[in-house]
């Protein structure tokens, strides 16, 4: 998978959301005039305005180290003023300096998770959902997380299979669905992204019963979060299925701003 994808996870300090979009605005300016391999670079904060997440797209491992290059003295600004607890995640084929390059922005070493499967092919499973449209608040971005129970990893990808044989023969509005899974097989993500809320609605009748083998013999521990516009039916699915659903909604991001 040529495509790297980072998420950062932050916190916003009491009273420091106005903050936090003024200098994310200022990032943005310089990814936009400087960067020459970053595909996405979007904004959002959770519903109560004290966490956010960004979600980043490169071309490869370089545009990151590029990336980081432009905007460091921004984010030191961000991180002296309006943030704090810098955590990352990467998603792709990466390189020891590259890991190295993450902790030493964040002063954490970040979880790495490869990819397994999903329904575009490796090389073009990351851009489906890399631009955003102005104004489309219809879009709707998941990702789910679980983890896999002991000695169950070839169980686990097989049901893995199930699911994405389903959602590629019988979903109509799923964009992305995209599995990555930790170095010590311990740990999955989903990456999901749909048309609007009716995709997702329609992608969890089709894998309904698939989904409920996978957990019963090998995942536990489901959680969700969903990045966009959230219907109440939306949420009571998040409940029943995962126990709750985390919502973030889009702030700004390369292409377009959104007041929250």
């Amino acid at each position: 998978m040529a495509n790297l994808e980072v998420i950062a996870h932050l916190k916003v300090r009491p009273g420091q959301l106005e903050g936090i979009k003024a200098q994310a605005a200022e990032i943005l300016r310089l990814t936009r005039e400087q960067d020459t391999h970053t595909l996405r670079c979007d904004w959002f904060v959770n519903e109560d305005g004290s966490e956010c997440e960004v979600h980043e797209l490169f071309t490869d491992e370089h545009g990151l180290a590029e990336h980081n290059t432009h905007i460091m003295a921004a984010r030191t600004i961000l991180f002296r003023d309006y943030a704090y607890d810098h955590r990352s995640a990467l998603y792709g084929e990466v390189s020891q300096d590259c890991v190295d390059l993450v902790e030493a922005r964040t002063g954490a070493a970040p979880a790495v998770f490869s990819f397994l499967n999903g329904i575009q092919s490796p090389a073009t499973a990351a851009t489906g959902f890399a631009r955003r449209k102005d104004a489309d608040t219809a879009h709707l971005e998941v990702h789910a997380r679980l983890k896999i129970r002991p000695g169950e990893a070839d169980g686990f990808k097989t049901q893995a299979g199930e699911l994405l044989r389903l959602t590629r023969e019988l979903d109509t509005h799923t964009v992305r669905y995209d599995w990555f899974v930790n170095a010590e097989g311990t740990e999955c993500e989903v990456h999901e992204a749909y048309q609007s809320g009716e995709g997702l609605i329609e992608h969890n009748l089709h894998v309904m019963a698939a989904r409920a083998v996978l957990f019963e013999k090998y995942a536990y521990d489901h959680r969700m979060t969903a990045f966009g516009q959230v219907s109440d039916e939306l949420r009571q699915l998040g409940t029943k299925h995962a126990g709750g659903l985390a919502v973030y909604s889009f702030v700004q991001g390369l292409e377009a701003a959104l007041a929250v």
